[in-house]
Parts: C-alpha cells; sequence; structure tokens
C-alpha cells in the first residue's frame, strides 16, 4: 500500500532527487479505496491491517514516518488516506520498488504469507490515487512519539504566503526566523497539538505570480482539543511574549507575509495502530 511506479519514472528523469532545501524531505499523499466485503467485519480488517502495517513499516528502512487516515468529517467511508514521509524521492521510490521483497521478509512462510494476503486484499480496490508531493520542512516539525492505542484526530489545512514583492522590506531569511520562532514557542509549548507538519509547495499544484500555498497537518487527541485550539494558543502566545507591545510587534511583522484566508481540506481520523512515527 505504498506510491505506485509513478515515482520510479519521475526519479529517472534525473531532475528531482535534490529538494528546494536538501535538509528538508518529502511528503506523498496517496488515497486508497476500501471494499465492501459481504462477509468481513471491521473486527477482522483491522486485525489484518494492524499486521500489515506494523510489520511493513517496521521493515521499509527508507520510510520516514506514515500517517494512515480514515473518515471522519471528510470525503467518504470506504476512502483511507496515506500521508508517508521519506528523506528523498530517490527514497520513496527505493521502498516502491521492494516492497515485494519486503513482503517476503515480513512474512517469510510463502503459504501463510499469501494466506494473508488473500484475506486481506479483498478488503481493498486496487485502484488508488496520488494526491500530492510536497516538501517538509523538517526545522519546523512537531513529532507525537508517544505509544497510544486511541485514535486521534487530524486536521489538514492550506494556508497561503504573500509574494515576496508584494511585502515591503521583507526578506526570506526574516520570514523563516519568524516562521521558526513561532513554532519554537507556540507550537512546541502546545500540549494540544500531539504533532504537526508544514508542507510547502513541490510537485504538485502550482507556484509562481501569486500566493503560495502552504499545508499544514496537525494532530489533537481528539475533537475538543482540535476545536479549542485556538484559545489554547492564545494562552501559549501570551506567555511567550508577555509584554504586549513585544507581542503586537511580532506578529505585525509575522502576517505581513500571510496572504488573507486558508482553506479547510480535511478533518480525519488518525488510525494510530497503522502510523510509523
Amino acid at each position: 500500500m505504498k506510491i505506485n511506479r509513478l515515482f520510479t519514472v519521475i526519479a529517472l528523469t534525473g531532475i528531482i532527487f535534490g529538494q528546494y532545501n536538501p535538509d528538508n524531505h518529502v511528503v506523498t499523499t496517496s488515497m486508497y479505496y476500501m471494499n465492501y466485503v459481504e462477509d468481513g467485519s471491521w473486527n477482522e480488517f483491522f486485525e489484518l491491517a494492524e499486521e500489515e502495517f506494523t510489520k511493513m513499516n517496521r521493515a521499509d528502512k527508507n520510510l520516514v514516518s506514515l500517517l494512515v487516515l480514515g473518515h471522519r468529517h471528510s470525503g467518504s467511508l470506504n476512502e483511507v488516506v496515506q500521508i508517508a514521509e521519506w528523506k528523498s524521492i530517490a527514497d520513496a521510490d527505493k521502498s516502491t520498488v521492494g516492497t515485494a521483497d519486503m513482503r517476503k521478509k515480513a512474512w517469510p512462510n510463502e503459504e501463510k504469507r499469501k494466506a494473508f494476503n488473500k484475506k486481506y486484499r479483498r478488503y481493498w480496490n486496487s485502484k488508488h490515487t496520488d494526491l500530492h508531493v510536497r516538501e517538509l520542512v523538517t526545522s519546523r516539525v512537531k513529532r507525537n512519539n508517544k505509544s497510544t492505542t486511541e485514535n486521534t484526530v487530524v486536521t489538514v489545512v492550506e494556508w497561503y504566503l504573500k509574494p515576496m514583492s508584494e511585502v515591503e522590506g521583507g526578506t526570506v531569511a526574516e520570514r523563516e526566523a519568524l516562521f521558526d520562532e513561532y513554532h519554537d514557542k507556540v507550537i512546541m509549548r502546545n500540549d494540544k497539538i500531539l504533532s504537526r507538519k508544514e508542507l510547502r509547495h513541490y510537485w504538485s499544484g502550482s507556484l509562481g505570480g501569486d500566493t503560495a500555498p502552504f499545508v499544514i497537518i496537525t494532530e489533537f487527541a481528539n475533537t475538543d482539543d482540535m476545536i479549542n485550539r485556538t484559545p489554547d494558543n492564545q494562552a501559549v502566545i501570551q506567555k511567550a511574549w508577555p509584554n504586549e507591545d513585544d507581542r503586537r510587534e511580532f506578529f505585525q511583522k509575522r502576517n505581513k507575509y500571510l496572504a488573507w484566508g486558508h482553506r479547510d481540506i480535511a478533518i480525519h481520523s488518525n488510525l494510530v495502530k497503522m502510523n510509523k512515527r
């Protein structure tokens, strides 16, 4: 259940082995579709899926992290989104090419492997959709390394940067330093935010001549924490900048780089037993 051979074709162009920032990672987003199985059950599916992802995530040394997101308030019940993190497209391609070998190592007994695959794969449609390839800003990642069996809530929201030509006196260095400061002082200190990723343009969508979109993927323990993130952030912000003038000055500087508005893309249930963190 990974990105398909499309990335082999892309990688062979020789163009994309370096991200815009070589310290950043690549994140792929793919949509998979479940089948209705008349004699199946949710209990059987989740038992099989946990075995599948636990073994394959462990076997895949190139895969840095993986979120497996099910239906909650977005999309259809049969849609499952996988958000996979790699150090590079080259690593993503290595994982895709090596899937068969990893499967053999995960289930070394051929008969057991075939029996498992037959039972598990009937829950899945053979098609999938590759949605996005984006660049992960690794300097602003908050990771959730806590072990849990309770599913969490993940939001996906798109924001926009102004073209630098429209920011009076602005520089990329200042913008990134301000974003880093906000991440360190607010995101990292808000306990309601379990994890967070900031994704920039890479090989999905368009860029140039207008605002530049970036996507924030945020994980919360539950819906209440998701809803209450704004007042929680405000409390952390006031603690980070206790002087009102300093606080106002910081956000005036930072917000001049942001275009108006945002787009709420999705709210998912994060199937934590299938994650790689």
